[in-house]
């Protein structure tokens, strides 16, 4: 994973968070010297703790994360919606990723969108949008 893209508040998978072959997201506290990575298992527990930037995983955008974990509202059909700000995304299937939308894309597809597939860089473009942090509400 390129440490280039994390931000402190940015959620991922360190290799050694892996429990009974169920990863557990874990909150950036920090980016150190040497490309390590400082980070925080749950907000219930204090402790920091530290790999390199080799031993993390982004974590894959789906509906669990959308709906359960950020606070977007399932419109079906694919679309995902944010339920204070006017911002979307649609799934694309086949492709396994999400397009991002500001707004609702015209008819005749001209709107502007980004193309999505990790949570990461999810909540980086939500910030440079609206100057808001996307956070785990689970």
């Amino acid at each position: 994973m390129n440490v280039k893209e994390l931000r402190i508040g940015n959620y991922v998978f360190p290799n050694d968070e892996i429990l009974n072959g169920l990863a557990n997201p874990c909150q950036v506290l920090g980016i150190l010297p040497n490309q390590k990575i400082a980070y925080q298992r749950n907000s219930k527990d204090p402790v920091q703790m530290e790999c390199s930037h080799d031993q993390v995983n982004p974590i894959l955008i789906n509906a669990d994360w959308l709906v359960n974990r950020l606070g977007f509202k399932d419109n079906g059909g694919g679309y995902y919606q944010h339920e204070d700000l006017n911002f979307f995304l649609f799934h694309v299937e086949e492709d396994e990723y999400y397009d991002c939308y500001k707004q609702v894309p015209t008819n005749d597809d001209t709107g502007d969108f980004k193309t999505l597939q990790h949570v990461h860089k999810l909540q980086n473009l939500f910030f440079e949008l609206f100057d808001e942090e996307l956070i785990n509400n689970d």
